[in-house]
Parts: C-alpha cells; sequence; structure tokens
C-alpha cells in the first residue's frame, strides 16, 4: 500500500522540477533564443503565450539552422514536433513592436517527455504521471494568470491615484476660479459705490 502511494509521490516531485513556466520581458525590437539539446526522435513541445494577446514572431529552428516551424505574428500558440537530426535546436521570440512585451512559455524538452511515457511504467503511474503533467501546466498557466493579474492592478491603481490627483488639481483650480470671481465683483461693486 505504501508503495504505490510512494511511487506516485516520487513522481509527482520528480515532474514538479522537471515542469518549468519561464516568463520574459521582450524589449522593443529584440529577439531570444533558447537551446534544446536533442537526440533523433525526440520529442519537444512548446506553449506560449504574451500577456494581453499582443502579437510577437515565433520560430524554430534545427541543429542545421533550417527553419522547423514558424508563427509570423501571434499573441499565443503551441507547436511540438519530433526532431529528425541531433544537435541544439533552438526556439526564439522576436518582438518587432515598438514597447515591451511580455512573454509566458513552457517548454517541454526531451527528458520531461521521456519521463512522461515510461515504458517499464505499469498503466497506473503512466496515468498518474499524465495527470501530474496536466496538473503542471494548470499550474503554469495559473501562475502566469497571477502575473498578468498584478500588472493589470498595477494599471489601474496608477491610473485611479492620477484620476485622484487631477480630480484634485480641478478642485483647486475651481476654487481659486471662484475666489477670483468673487474678488473681481466686489472690487466692481465698490468702484461704483453700491458696496
Amino acid at each position: 500500500m505504501i508503495r504505490p502511494f510512494a511511487s506516485a509521490v516520487l513522481a509527482l516531485g520528480m515532474l514538479a522540477s522537471l515542469a518549468a513556466a519561464y516568463t520574459t520581458i521582450m524589449q522593443p525590437n529584440s529577439q531570444e533564443c533558447y537551446v534544446e539539446r536533442m537526440k533523433v526522435n525526440d520529442h519537444f513541445s512548446i506553449t506560449f503565450e504574451t500577456a494581453g494577446k499582443l502579437p510577437i514572431e515565433f520560430y524554430i529552428t534545427d541543429s542545421r539552422n533550417t527553419p522547423i516551424y514558424s508563427m509570423p505574428l501571434a499573441g499565443e500558440g503551441h507547436h511540438s514536433y519530433i526532431s529528425t537530426n541531433e544537435g541544439r535546436h533552438s526556439y526564439c521570440f522576436r518582438n518587432n513592436a515598438p514597447h515591451e512585451i511580455v512573454v509566458n512559455f513552457n517548454p517541454h524538452g526531451p527528458e520531461e517527455e521521456t519521463y512522461l511515457v515510461g515504458h517499464d511504467a505499469t498503466p497506473a503511474e503512466q496515468e498518474v504521471r499524465k495527470l501530474s503533467h496536466n496538473v503542471e501546466e494548470v499550474r503554469d498557466h495559473f501562475e502566469f494568470m497571477l502575473f498578468r493579474n498584478e500588472i493589470h492592478d498595477q494599471s489601474v491603481s496608477d491610473t485611479q491615484r492620477r484620476m485622484f490627483h487631477w480630480a484634485i488639481l480641478q478642485t483647486l483650480v475651481l476654487a481659486g476660479m471662484c475666489g477670483w470671481q468673487i474678488y473681481y465683483v466686489r472690487s466692481l461693486f465698490k468702484i461704483r459705490g453700491v458696496v
């Protein structure tokens, strides 16, 4: 009874260390590339999303710099492939916009894919691995949603603070104009001798 439970806990712990979501802030007109070492028939998949679904260019090249996949203007995407040659495969994000873009991506390299489809595992262990993998993907997406929520909350609080200061300034200007009008009207009546 303890052995299956221990193997499930071990599987979850190992998968937690293998799966990781990354977030990067891309500067205007910049490119960021990441490398994955792969052998022939290794499986690789990646999911990405930008804050606000702003468009970026995404592409994957193999070890010979031959383009494997390209997505010209996308705010989110998913791609998986099986390598046909050995070496350093790279996946790149390019920001051609004149502003920063936050990109969250979750690569699943050959090590994780091998772990997920372990041939010596029982069907129950394979299902636990798949479930753990899905939980990690949901957790990664939730972390990105929290990050995006923090950015939006900061933007909202900055806007509210600016609106408050603008309203205070308008109130002071209005009070100053009222005071000046009262002073001007009283001085007109004093000149005429009514007051």
